[in-house]
């Protein structure tokens, strides 16, 4: 029987033993792991910058909703101030006193012995400044109180019993205009007589001068 001999036996060993190295092994996976974290790496940095592009598109979508939004609040604030200001017109065209109307009324209420010289109208305002506080519910706007008063300066050609300047007093009351804007109490009263003079036109005739004020109720505006 014949014998064989291997002459390769040692190089086939230690190419086995080369390729079965656990080191060798061990390269290779780290290696392979090295590549798959550089591919993780490069996976993340893509979602980053997608997440940073999406992020810049919202920033840039709410920038231009805030600029809309300061423009609606601007022009919210600039047409409550127009609204304010029509509403204080309106306030004040309606609830003024139209001395055009009070002369007609006054003309109406003249009696034949009763001769009106003059007509002054006094209107005075108290002003009540505003109050700046940040403590809520503590600030006050501006306001002012309106006060107006009108004085009649006429002559009684009445005889003196007769009191003709009351009659003209009592008039001015139940006229509808003056009892629909005079004050609700003690809205007329006499402020002083003079003693009997003779009219200089006539001397036959005396008169008697006083002065009468119509209060009108008093108006708050703010």
């Amino acid at each position: 029987m014949p014998i064989r001999i291997n002459l390769l036996a040692d190089d086939q060993f230690l190419a086995e033993m080369r390729r079965r190295d656990p080191v060798k092994r061990a390269a290779y996976l780290g290696g392979a792991l090295v590549v798959l974290m550089f591919v993780w790496w490069g996976w993340l940095l893509y979602g980053k910058s997608s997440i940073n592009a999406a992020l810049e598109a919202q920033n840039a979508s709410f920038g231009k909703v805030e600029k809309r939004a300061k423009e609606v609040a601007d022009y919210q604030k600039r047409t409550a101030e127009i609204e304010r200001n029509i509403h204080s017109l309106n306030r004040m065209a309606t609830n003024r006193v139209l001395w055009s109307s009070c002369m007609d009324a006054l003309q109406e209420c003249t009696l034949p012995q009763v001769q009106v010289t003059r007509v002054r109208v006094d209107q005075n305002y108290q002003i009540q400044p505003a109050v700046v506080s940040r403590e809520r519910g503590k600030s006050k706007p501006a306001s002012s109180t309106e006060s107006i008063m009108l004085v009649i300066t006429a002559r009684d050609y009445g005889r003196q019993e007769d009191r003709v300047y009351q009659a003209f007093k009592e008039k001015i009351e139940t006229h509808p205009w003056f009892k629909q804007h005079l004050a609700k109490e003690n809205a007329t009263r006499f402020r002083g007589f003079s003693n009997p003079t003779p009219d200089k036109d006539d001397p036959t005739k005396v008169f008697v001068t006083f002065t009468m004020e119509c209060l009108f109720p008093e108006q708050f505006r703010n």
